[in-house]
């Protein structure tokens, strides 16, 4: 190849390398301007990105405290329903103390009712107990006096003498009886007196001698010899033995055996005192029934034949008297009521 063949083409190489350094020059103008493009946007972005972080984390910081405050709110309203409930429950205690006390009131109104009507009801009967009594001390006197008349105008081998005299005694039983009767009936303040409760029991006996042997009841005495005097209401342990003798019949329908005992015993603490015990073998109390047969108004009898306050008489006296009443019994074998009372003079009537 000849010199101007080579210069030709060396010129065109030269041009086409100024074709391709201009293009070259382009591209790289046209990738500065996309480049510094592309770095305004992203500049663009990168500013809408930290403006939306910043609104995100405002609205976060919002949404933090507005839960700070609901929780807050929601404690304090917390706070005031427990006191509310408190109040309410508080309140609701009270009324039922206050309920309670208003039972217990209108039980004790009730007893008291009970028992001023029963009290009404024995003044009456022992106001007519005591009018039969007189009217019949009259003709028992005229009795006596013409029983005496006659056996003065006897002989001794008269044979007429030992009827008479079996008349005597009886109009003197039947004395004696009637004057019982007058001094139970008589009402008063409490008095107290020295007593022989051998000697109560004997005059309570008398009053329903006749009651027990139409039950076919047994009467067992087991006195000690060697029992003191006491300071009593003698009115108000006759009425006790009366509750507690009428008890212990009613107990035992078809007949039976009731022991009285009165032995020394003694008081807590270390007090000397007498025991009397009333044990029958009647039907007998169940278990269940023990610590509620002292209640007013309780009574394990059929309707119509008991009040449910004799027991609850008893032990309001026993208690006058510092004294105290046990029941033990076992169903099918009997019961036994024990009554202790302090033998030291003067302490168990001091309150009546």
């Amino acid at each position: 190849m000849n010199a101007n063949g080579l210069s030709r083409q060396l010129v065109e190489a030269e041009d086409t390398v100024r074709a391709l350094q201009q293009e070259l020059a382009e591209t790289n103008r046209g990738l500065i301007a996309l480049a510094m493009e592309l770095e305004s946007r992203v500049d663009e972005r990168t500013v809408d990105l930290r403006t939306t972080q910043e609104e995100l984390q405002r609205t976060s910081s919002e949404l933090l405290q507005m839960t700070l405050e609901l929780e807050d709110r929601v404690d304090q309203r917390m706070a005031e329903l427990r006191e509310a409930n408190e109040r309410l429950q508080h309140e609701l205690e009270e009324r039922q103390r206050a309920e309670e006390a208003l039972r217990r009131k209108d039980e004790e109104l009730r007893t008291i009712s009970q028992q001023l009507w029963q009290a009404a009801k024995l003044a009456t009967m022992g106001e007519l107990a005591a009018s039969i009594a007189h009217e019949l001390n009259n003709p028992l006197a005229t009795v006596s006096l013409r029983v005496e008349s006659l056996l003065a105008q006897i002989g001794e081998d008269d044979p007429k003498r030992r009827a008479l005299t079996v008349i005597e005694q009886e109009v003197e039983r039947m004395g004696n009886l009637v004057s019982n009767l007058l001094q139970f009936s008589r009402r008063g303040q409490a008095q107290i007196s020295s007593i022989d409760v051998r000697e109560e029991l004997e005059n309570t006996l008398a009053l329903i001698y006749y009651h027990l042997r139409n039950h076919r009841i047994t009467v067992v005495r087991q006195f000690a010899s060697d029992v003191p005097m006491l300071h009593a209401d003698r009115q108000q342990l006759r009425q006790v033995f009366l509750n507690l003798l009428t008890n212990a019949s009613d107990a035992m329908p078809q007949g039976g055996t009731l022991t009285l005992g009165v032995t020394l015993g003694q008081l807590e603490p270390s007090m000397p005192a007498v025991s009397i015990t009333f044990t029958d073998t009647g039907i007998g109390i169940a278990p269940e029934d023990i610590p509620r047969v002292m209640d007013p108004f309780f009574t394990t009898k059929e309707e119509g034949k008991g009040t449910g306050l004799g027991l609850a008489i008893c032990r309001r006296i026993m208690q006058e008297h510092h004294g105290t009443i046990e029941v033990s019994s076992t169903v099918g074998q009997g019961t036994t009521i024990r009554l202790t009372l302090s033998r030291t003079n003067g302490s168990n009537g001091l309150y009546l």
